[in-house]
């Protein structure tokens, strides 16, 4: 079996090597598939990349949808067997092709799939970098440098993920700002705002009326802060303004691009 998958790659790539595209994309697809019915992820997966590189060098065609779901197909193989960069690299591929042709739900997804798992690949090449099963050499920085800066860029990442899932979750924005309401309301409730000159500790709706009206930058003026609570509003506001244009962005980025 291994010797006749062997020779039908050869085979494939001597096609690719002639300029016969159609041919080797077929032969790499099926090796690819026969890779995959044996459990051979790592193998599929370059051979999956093979045939997506057979379609991007095609030229005067509308053939990057294919391309596109090849390089999907490669990474989702890449994933399986834990190369998370490679994986990266190559939903970062599909996600190119499929904008050519305008496929924006496609393309969305695999864009949200290279920045996940890119994300992950940081992740582990942090804290357990022998669970790294790399299908593609690459070169890392190493020493105290490469370790900031590959910590730098999993924070960066990982607070996308959260607040906006990179553009491509704005609901994750909503729950966000709701979060960051309910958490100020709470801090309220423990602490002291002002109304008609009379200090007082707010009740729950009291609270949540006010972290809303704050986040919100409405400013009503019937119910101002005194003490700490000056210090939670700024923090609100800092966020706040942070917030609400995040998820315009990720709306339209996602929705208007349909």
């Amino acid at each position: 079996m291994e010797k006749k998958l062997a020779a039908l790659e050869q085979e494939a790539f001597s096609f690719l090597s002639q300029e016969k595209f159609d041919d080797a994309y077929k032969l790499f697809v099926k090796v690819a598939q026969m890779h995959r019915a044996v459990r051979n992820y790592k193998q599929a997966a370059l051979c999956s990349a093979s045939a997506a590189s057979c379609w991007a060098l095609r030229s005067g065609e509308k053939s990057f949808y294919n391309a596109a779901a090849a390089y999907e197909v490669a990474a989702q193989d890449a994933e399986i067997v834990g190369d998370l960069e490679y994986a990266s690299l190559l939903y970062r591929y599909a996600a190119t092709s499929f904008e050519r042709d305008m496929e924006s739900l496609s393309f969305s997804e695999c864009f949200y799939r290279s920045k996940e798992c890119y994300r992950r690949f940081l992740m582990f090449s942090l804290f357990a970098p022998k669970k790294i099963n790399r299908i593609a050499s690459t070169q890392e920085q190493d020493g105290v440098r490469g370790f900031i800066k590959r910590l730098f860029m999993w924070c960066i990442l990982t607070l996308s993920s959260l607040v906006w899932g990179h553009g491509e979750r704005p609901v994750r924005t909503l729950f966000a700002g709701s979060f960051l309401v309910f958490l100020s309301a709470a801090l309220y409730t423990q602490h002291y705002l002002i109304q008609d000159g009379k200090i007082f500790k707010p009740d729950l709706f009291e609270a949540f009326y006010f972290s809303l009206v704050a986040l919100s930058t409405t400013g009503f003026g019937d119910i101002a802060a005194v003490g700490f609570s000056r210090i939670v509003v700024v923090v609100e506001l800092s966020l706040g303004m942070f917030i609400m244009p995040l998820f315009l962005v990720g709306f339209s980025r996602k929705y208007l691009r349909i």
